[in-house]
């Protein structure tokens, strides 16, 4: 079971919405508008919110899609022939989220019958369409950085690729730097590997020279890390280096948006969630809010 993590806002006459209102406005935007209508989305009036739940600090849901009609096939005994034709279906495939309003962040399942991405695109049609309301939404920010991921997770896996540096690189970087010169090596790709019991650390050896490179913009990384009650947090490589700030990563922004994608090993868990669940969910996302809330600082 695969989760992905957003940020969100939602603005109202380019007035933002205070948290304590959200869950008010998701409750309103649930369903059928009151001429019997849903949302918009692609073309299709299909989209659909449905079965929202208080918990305490955050509440839950689904975001669907309306099958409003399908074309099935009839036999004809007495005529022995078949023929094709256009009946109502009722089934709504559907994907869950868990919202936290004070942080502002969103998890959304990724499921095979609607993606995260999807979801959130649905999700912002409705509240357009139901609530009159602006939902922005993107994937949590300034979470490649390997100062973040050791610091926070058991990494298991990094995915580098260094790039040419430049003088202003620190030493490990440097002597790094010199041995590929040496060879004419222009670019270095590769995967350095841990486990769970003996994770991957920066302390001092080719994991910070990586890191120092990725500080100065000139390595580009990715990683798998695992949190304390096993789940796996994956972040894959951004597109583009780019030279992080100097001070610890929570402190400044970036506009590099990795998307973070969180598995739960075993068994899909069913909506509605456990309390187990939610909080397993919620240490996850608080993890990288505190990113978020010194950012808007």
């Amino acid at each position: 079971m695969f989760y992905k993590l957003f940020e969100y806002s939602i603005e109202r006459d380019d007035v933002l919405i205070e948290p304590d209102r959200h869950l008010r406005m998701f409750h309103s935007a649930k369903g059928h508008d009151e001429n019997g209508h849903l949302a918009i989305y692609r073309g299709q009036q299909n989209a659909v919110l449905m079965h929202v739940r208080a918990h305490r600090e955050l509440f839950t849901g689904l975001i669907g899609k309306h099958s409003t009609e399908r074309e099935i096939t009839k036999y004809d005994d007495d005529s022995d022939v078949t023929r094709n034709s256009l009946e109502r279906d009722d089934n709504y495939p559907h994907t869950p989220f868990i919202c936290i309003p004070k942080i502002k962040m969103i998890a959304c399942v990724d499921s095979s019958l609607i993606s995260a991405q999807a979801a959130m695109a649905r999700l912002h049609a409705i509240l357009a369409h139901r609530a009159r309301a602006f939902f922005v939404v993107r994937p949590v920010r300034q979470v490649d950085d390997l100062r973040f991921a050791a610091r926070n997770f058991r990494l298991t896996e990094v995915d580098y690729e260094i790039l040419p540096v430049n003088p202003h690189t620190k030493d490990l970087g440097r002597q790094l730097d010199e041995s590929r010169m040496r060879d004419h090596i222009q670019r270095l790709k590769g995967k350095a590997i841990g486990s769970e019991a003996r994770p991957l650390r920066l302390g001092g050896g080719f994991l910070s020279s990586v890191q120092e490179l990725q500080e100065s913009g000139h390595s580009r990384v990715g990683y798998t890390g695992v949190t304390g009650d096993g789940i796996e947090i994956k972040v894959p490589k951004p597109k583009e280096a780019r030279e992080l700030p100097r001070a610890r990563p929570e402190d400044q922004p970036t506009e590099e948006t990795p998307a973070v994608r969180v598995r739960f090993k075993g068994e899909p868990v069913v909506y509605p969630f456990s309390r187990d669940h939610l909080e397993r969910v919620v240490t996850v996302m608080r993890i990288f809010s505190r990113t978020i809330r010194r950012q808007s600082e």
